[in-house]
């Protein structure tokens, strides 16, 4: 009985530790195109020009969403060598609407999702380059 018990136990707690682990979808596997400031949608780039004196004050990255009633938020995560070290941001995180997206690597902000793409540049915006930098973007599956 005890033996049939501690099986049940077992198995109940690989369930649970299967069945409770989040899925991360990996942007990096979607098709990431190059574009230029102009080829920005009209709110992006908006968004962009408006915001440039903010972007290229803070050490911070920054998110939005157009689309104000779209959960989004956003968080860096990374590993450090040894505990002694400071942690290396080796992913940035997604949450739109519940669903967690991951992209890798050293991508600039601000991050813009904008119709089911997510736009950026590459890293460091400056005041009077901002328009002649290059952009991205990736389709977020899964959304809407």
């Amino acid at each position: 009985m005890i033996k049939c018990n501690s099986l049940f136990c077992f198995l109940l707690l690989l369930l649970f530790s299967f069945s409770c682990k989040e899925k991360v979808y990996d942007l990096e596997q979607n098709k990431i195109e190059r574009i230029t400031y102009s080829d920005l949608p009209r709110l992006v780039s908006n968004f962009i020009e408006n915001s440039i004196d903010s972007i290229t004050s803070t050490d911070k990255d920054m998110f939005y969403s157009t689309d104000p009633s779209i959960e989004f938020t956003y968080g860096r995560g990374g590993v450090a060598d040894s505990w002694i070290e400071e942690v290396n941001s080796n992913y940035h995180h997604f949450f739109i609407e519940g669903v967690h997206y991951r992209l890798k690597g050293n991508k600039g902000h601000p991050f813009i999702l904008h119709e089911g793409y997510l736009y950026f540049c590459d890293l460091n915006l400056y005041k009077d380059d901002y328009t002649s930098r290059p952009y991205y973007k990736v389709k977020i599956p899964k959304i809407r």
